[in-house]
């Protein structure tokens, strides 16, 4: 969605929402697959029309856009978030919880909500991320979005990879985006889920093979899902490696739209 739908507004572009207007007029199934949660998607479906399942959190959690019923649902399992309570509850860091649909933190997270909110803007915030309270009722805890110094945050990577590493996966990198740019961000998942499992949860869904899905993308967390599609097209804006990832690049920009009809003209489908 972001980067390749959607335009610096957060808004889809026109060509694009005419050209999957025409793809669904043809019975030509078309959907999402974002980092976003599902309170971050919700309207965007709507919008388009959608009554799909949407593959949202990278693939951990896919939602039937329209009823909103949840088919797919991979959260943190128990000894991986007791892990992290014991861990994190030790650091003064800023610790957002993506739990159900809406994203849970403390005072100490409120600095940088803005930027969580490309998320979700469904926020909670609580006295005490740690209180055994709150984090008890996290049982559909899909990631964990950690917020502090480079070193604070490698003290974060060492320790869950050298405890639970093979029950996590983890996402470093820095924060480039003024005020933060100085600020490093860990992602929490489990393990074994991307956008790539979602990618194959949803040509099983559809009856398809993967080779006859198309998917167009522009981030890192895009690339699983190109390793998987029969087709993958990437944005022109993309960075080198997840160009490097894709099998043709677009034309299209986040800036000039027209990603999806593009991708579209290009197998032939519109």
């Amino acid at each position: 969605m972001d980067g390749t739908l959607l335009d610096a507004r957060g808004q889809v572009h026109p060509r694009d929402r005419q050209a999957i207007a025409h793809l669904l007029s043809k019975g030509i199934p078309v959907t999402l697959c974002t980092g976003r949660m599902y309170s971050g998607t919700r309207a965007i479906a709507e919008e388009l029309g959608l009554d799909a399942p949407v593959a949202c959190v990278d693939g951990c959690h896919v939602v039937r856009a329209q009823t909103h019923e949840d088919l797919l649902r991979l959260s943190i399992q128990q000894n991986a978030k007791s892990v992290l309570h014991g861990l994190l509850s030790k650091m003064n860091l800023a610790v957002f919880a993506f739990s159900g649909d809406i994203i849970v933190h403390d005072a100490r997270g409120s600095p940088y909500t803005d930027y969580l909110r490309t998320w979700s803007n469904q926020m909670n915030r609580v006295r005490d991320m740690f209180a055994a309270s709150i984090w008890e009722h996290f049982e559909d805890l899909t990631s964990l979005v950690v917020v502090g110094s480079q070193s604070d945050t490698d003290v974060v990577v060492q320790g869950i990879t050298a405890v639970c590493g093979d029950e996590l996966q983890l996402a470093h990198f820095p924060l480039l985006r003024a005020p933060l740019a100085n600020h490093w961000v860990v992602l929490i998942r489990r393990a074994g889920v991307n956008k790539g499992t979602a990618v194959t949860w949803l040509a099983d869904h559809y009856k398809v093979d993967l080779s006859e899905v198309v998917v167009v993308g522009d981030w890192v967390n895009d690339m699983p899902m190109f390793a998987v599609a029969g087709r993958s097209f990437v944005m022109g804006q993309a960075p080198p490696e997840v160009k490097a990832a894709a099998q043709y690049e677009l034309r299209a920009t986040v800036h000039t739209g027209g990603a999806i009809e593009e991708a579209a003209e290009r197998c032939g489908l519109i």
